[in-house]
């Protein structure tokens, strides 16, 4: 699902942020504050920093850093520093950025894995220029989440830590419980090619629950923003 088949790692200083869909950017009013657990929001967070790895030695590459890893494929845990660890494959992994944070983070990480001299490290998946990020948190992010999926992703079958990859929003989607923010949370990727449908469907779709969700782009200072 969503796989790009990639033969060679791109250097660090490849990551071009400009492919990062910004057509939502003009779309979208600026956030820059992180919801409260009482607050309904779709947050778009495809400008904070992700960086996927997979292939032979992927694993490898996270223990040498000493990097905690979930043991199980579809499983996620949240490291000290607020970096996320998705497991996606048995040599798969998304790393991604606390929601709002400048990166600094994860752009070391791609340094140290640039720098590894490990045989086999994984090969860079791309994930920062192939995928759009969204957030759906809030007390009725499971009334949202259920009208956008025919998974059942209810919290007793989808439980914090849990990955699930399956179809929503009429696509293929990896989603992540990770309950951010004190509240039911679900990360949702997906192709970022498919960024403006999506946005059109989990807007109508908050609309019709009528729960106040707000709809924006989440900003941090000091992040990658092309057009800031």
């Amino acid at each position: 699902m969503m796989r790009l088949n990639s033969q060679n790692a791109a250097p660090v200083g490849g990551i071009d942020p400009s492919l990062r869909n910004d057509v939502l950017e003009q779309k979208l009013s600026r956030r820059s504050a992180l919801p409260n657990a009482g607050e309904n929001v779709v947050l778009h967070c495809t400008q904070t920093d992700r960086f996927g790895l997979r292939g032979p030695g992927t694993m490898d590459w996270l223990a040498e850093q000493g990097l905690a890893a979930p043991g199980s494929v579809n499983e996620a845990v949240r490291l000290p520093c607020g970096t996320s660890v998705l497991r996606l494959g048995q040599q798969e992994v998304l790393l991604t950025a606390p929601h709002g944070d400048s990166g600094e983070r994860l752009r070391a990480l791609r340094q140290a894995w640039h720098d590894s001299q490990l045989a086999a490290k994984g090969y860079d998946a791309y994930r920062e220029e192939g995928w759009a990020w969204f957030v759906v948190t809030g007390p009725n992010a499971q009334d949202l989440m259920r009208r956008i999926s025919m998974a059942d992703l209810r919290p007793t079958v989808l439980k914090v830590g849990q990955v699930t990859q399956t179809r929503a929003l009429h696509m293929d989607v990896v989603i992540a419980r990770l309950d951010h923010f004190g509240a039911p949370s679900y990360d949702i990727f997906f192709d970022i090619a498919s960024s403006e449908f999506a946005l059109e469907v989990l807007t109508e779709t908050a609309e019709g629950l009528k729960a106040n969700f707000e709809v924006a782009a989440l900003h941090a200072p000091g992040a990658l923003h092309p057009h800031d």
